[in-house]
């Protein structure tokens, strides 16, 4: 390690006259503060290979000289001879200490292949593990995407920035907001993973269009789709319904969303609900399709719907079943079996047909 400062002497005491010489002079008051302009933190690997060199305008040394509080630090940061992190603080402190320095106050730091900017009040770099630690106030952007975090972690040799504690985020397009714990940015190739629950807001302008709870979630920005795991719920706006699951894809663009397992659809105004095995919700059109014994149920008067495929218009509430078609209702007591139905569950209104071959079966139930 080499340090190389230029010295400003401040405040040494008046001479005092001896009669006698002395073998070795006391220690001057300097340097228990000593005070310096143009200051430079330079570290080297055994190879010659810089790990760090950082400036500043000014400093003022611990008495151990192992730390300097400083003002106008500005720096880059090594990986393989070459820069890859540049720093600047307005006021700091900088701590050099073996393999890894140290910088605390208002740190930015440049990502210089990424166009990624990190800033934090304290920021450790460990150029050995390729191991940049950010913590305090946490915040790191992107023109896509940005993060606040309580402390992060990126891995510059896998571009790869781990963000912990209480998290947010934010997307321009599509514009999103995000709450979590816990969150994986692979940061060159623009994917986003987390592995704790997860709340989500949809914004169409200033309002927001929907709302979603999940256990964990992935993302490529770039492609603007998310997918959600676990136990997810979306609560939409319009169309005012209740979504849940346990694996959706939302495709934002298409405002589509696209479930490969069992999945629940609630409209509480039309008291109306309905289940699946597989399905697709497309928000922008106002349809849900239902396919692999999907369901329709209406709470009020407890009519029910089962076919092998359903498209509900929501906005209309207009219901079609094809496949293996079963409705059935209360008043009064009667069942219709074909293979293709049209109408609506809340009023009974449901027209069971065939396709020729085979004729409607109509049954009615004994009370």
């Amino acid at each position: 390690m080499s340090i190389v400062w230029t010295i400003a002497i401040v405040g040494i005491g008046g001479c005092q006259m001896t009669t006698k010489p002395q073998a070795s002079p006391t220690p001057s008051p300097i340097e228990a503060k000593l005070e310096l302009d143009n200051l430079s933190f330079e570290q080297v690997d055994k190879q010659g290979k810089p790990w760090w060199k950082v400036r500043a305008q000014h400093g003022v040394y611990s008495p151990d000289k192992k730390r300097a509080k400083v003002t106008n630090l500005e720096g880059d940061l090594y990986q393989d001879g070459r820069v890859i992190l540049h720093v600047t603080a307005k006021t700091g402190e900088v701590e050099q200490e073996g393999e890894k320095v140290v910088l605390r106050g208002d740190v930015v730091t440049k990502e210089t292949r990424n166009n990624l900017i990190l800033i934090g009040q304290e920021v450790e770099w460990q150029p050995k593990v390729d191991l940049l630690t950010i913590r305090d106030r946490v915040q790191a952007n992107q023109p896509k995407f940005q993060a606040n975090a309580n402390e992060g972690k990126y891995l510059s040799r896998k571009q790869q920035m781990d963000l912990y504690g209480k998290i947010t985020t934010f997307s321009q397009d599509p514009r999103l907001a995000m709450q979590t714990e816990h969150l994986t940015w692979f940061v060159k190739d623009q994917k986003v993973i987390g592995d704790r629950p997860t709340q989500i807001q949809r914004y169409q302008g200033k309002q927001i269009t929907a709302n979603v709870v999940a256990n964990g979630f992935s993302t490529v920005i770039d492609r603007k789709i998310i997918n959600l795991q676990g136990k997810v719920q979306l609560n939409a706006t319009k169309p005012l319904i209740q979504a849940n699951g346990e694996s959706f894809s939302w495709n934002l663009d298409r405002e589509l969303v696209t479930a490969d397992r069992p999945l629940t659809i609630v409209h509480q105004q039309e008291a109306v609900t309905f289940n699946a095995n597989s399905g697709e919700l497309d928000l922008k059109a106002s349809t849900a399709t239902l396919t692999g014994n999907a369901r329709g149920l209406a709470t009020r008067n407890q009519a029910k719907l089962r076919a092998d495929r359903l498209i509900w218009e929501i906005t209309s509430q207009q219901l079609v079943g094809t496949g293996n078609v079963v409705y059935q209702q209360i008043n009064p007591l009667i069942k219709f079996t074909g293979t293709r139905s049209i109408g609506k569950l809340q009023d009974q209104s449901i027209v069971v047909s065939s396709d020729g071959k085979q004729q409607v079966q109509t049954e009615f139930i004994p009370k």
